[in-house]
């Protein structure tokens, strides 16, 4: 049902629809800006080939702890993006974005989760990527800070 929901909803709006799977063949769209704007899209399981790490982390959202895999955000910068790469840009499926500066992702361990538990992230489990701090702590002023940052249901990345 969800499905259905945003494929009309995508539809309505002429916003391009990723092909949702659990097998990693979700494709997202990353945009490079600089020079010239180059954009393409690649697979979770491409971006996963830039370092697939796992974590444990507490998910302040649902209450509990999960096993998180996916890539660190410095990683994905390197793989995919420039030398220059000052800042990423996550979209969610919603349009809601937050901007990641190059000290962020240099001085925090910020993951760009494609599994959890094991699995590919689906459409219904809030999928294809999630942004997750490993770290958080709700002790911390930092970590409450970023709480707003863990996102998703990402199908866009964007880097200057």
């Amino acid at each position: 049902m969800i499905r259905q929901v945003f494929l009309i909803l995508s539809l309505a709006l002429g916003v391009a629809t990723p092909a949702f799977s659990a097998d990693g063949e979700t494709t997202i769209l990353v945009i490079q800006a600089g020079q010239t704007l180059e954009s393409r899209e690649i697979s979770v399981a491409e971006i996963e080939k830039a370092g697939l790490q796992e974590v444990q982390a507490f998910n302040p959202y649902e209450k509990r702890i999960e096993t998180y895999s996916g890539v660190w955000m410095q990683d994905f910068v390197a793989a995919f993006g420039t030398a220059e790469t000052s800042s990423l840009t996550t979209r969610a499926i919603d349009d809601y974005e937050i901007t990641f500066s190059k000290e962020e992702w240099q001085g925090l361990r910020i993951l760009i989760a494609t599994r959890v538990d094991g699995e590919y992230i689906d459409f219904d489990r809030k999928g294809p990527m999630r942004i997750i701090f490993p770290d958080y702590d709700e002790k911390h002023k930092d970590y409450q800070t970023n709480l707003p940052k863990w996102t998703w249901m990402i199908t866009e990345i964007a880097m200057e």
